[in-house]
C-alpha cells in the first residue's frame, strides 16, 4: 500500500498561543526584578558599575522584548497578532535602548549616564506604549498584555523624566530610579505571566 501522506501540523490554538507568551514575560519580570534587587542591596555603586549594570538590564530587555515578539506572530488568530509596524517600532526601540546601554560604559560621569539611560528607558517605554495601545485601533481584540504593556510603557517613560534630575546625585541615587522601576515592571509581570501560564490549558508549548 502507498504510504498515507503526512497530516499537516496543526496550527496553535488562541490558549496555546497566550500560554506560550508566558516564557518571555516571566523571562523579562526576572531580569527586571535581579536588576532591581542589585540596585537596593548595592550600598555603594562606582559610576562604570552603575553604567553596566543598566547596559545588561537593557540587553536582557531586548533579548526578552525579542523572544516575545516572535512567539506573538506565531499567535493562532490573526488579529491577536501584532502589526508589521508595532513589531518593527518594538524591535528598533529596544535595539537602541541596548545599543544605548552598552554605550554608557564610556560615558565620563553620571550625569551622561543618566541622559543616556533616560534615552533608553523613553525608547522602550514608548514601544510598549505603543504596543498596548495598538490593539485598540481599528476594533482589533485586544492582545492579552495589552493593559500590561500600557502600563510598563508609563512606568518606563516616569523613569525616563526623572533619570536625569538624579545624575548630579551620582550612581546610587541613578540606579535608584531605574531599579525602582525594573521592581514596579518585574511584579506586574510575573503576575502577567503566571497567568497566561496557568489560566490556560496545560498544552504543548509553541516551539
Amino acid at each position: 500500500m502507498p504510504d498515507s501522506p503526512t497530516p499537516p501540523s496543526p496550527s496553535p490554538s488562541g490558549d496555546e498561543s497566550q500560554r506560550a507568551l508566558a516564557g518571555p514575560v516571566l523571562l523579562r519580570s526576572a531580569i527586571a526584578l535581579v536588576f532591581g534587587a542589585v540596585t537596593v542591596f548595592w550600598g555603594a555603586p562606582t559610576a562604570f558599575g552603575g553604567a553596566w549594570c543598566l547596559a545588561a538590564y537593557f540587553v536582557g530587555l531586548a533579548v526578552a522584548r525579542t523572544w516575545l515578539l516572535r512567539r506573538q506572530g506565531r499567535a493562532a488568530d490573526s488579529a491577536a497578532r501584532p502589526s508589521g509596524s508595532t513589531r518593527v517600532v518594538a524591535s528598533a526601540a529596544y535595539g537602541v535602548a541596548a545599543a544605548v546601554g552598552l554605550g554608557l560604559a564610556a560615558a565620563p560621569d553620571t550625569v551622561v549616564i543618566g541622559i543616556g539611560a533616560a534615552i533608553a528607558f523613553a525608547a522602550t517605554g514608548l514601544a510598549d506604549l505603543a504596543s498596548g495601545l495598538a490593539f485598540r485601533v481599528a476594533g482589533q481584540r485586544r492582545s492579552p498584555l495589552a493593559r500590561d504593556e500600557v502600563i510598563t510603557g508609563v512606568v518606563h517613560l516616569g523613569a525616563a523624566i526623572l533619570l536625569p534630575f538624579f545624575g548630579a546625585l551620582g550612581a546610587h541615587a541613578l540606579l535608584g530610579v531605574a531599579g525602582g522601576a525594573a521592581i514596579i515592571t518585574g511584579v506586574l509581570l510575573v503576575i502577567a505571566g503566571l497567568s497566561l501560564r496557568h489560566d490556560s490549558p496545560a498544552t504543548a508549548e509553541v516551539a
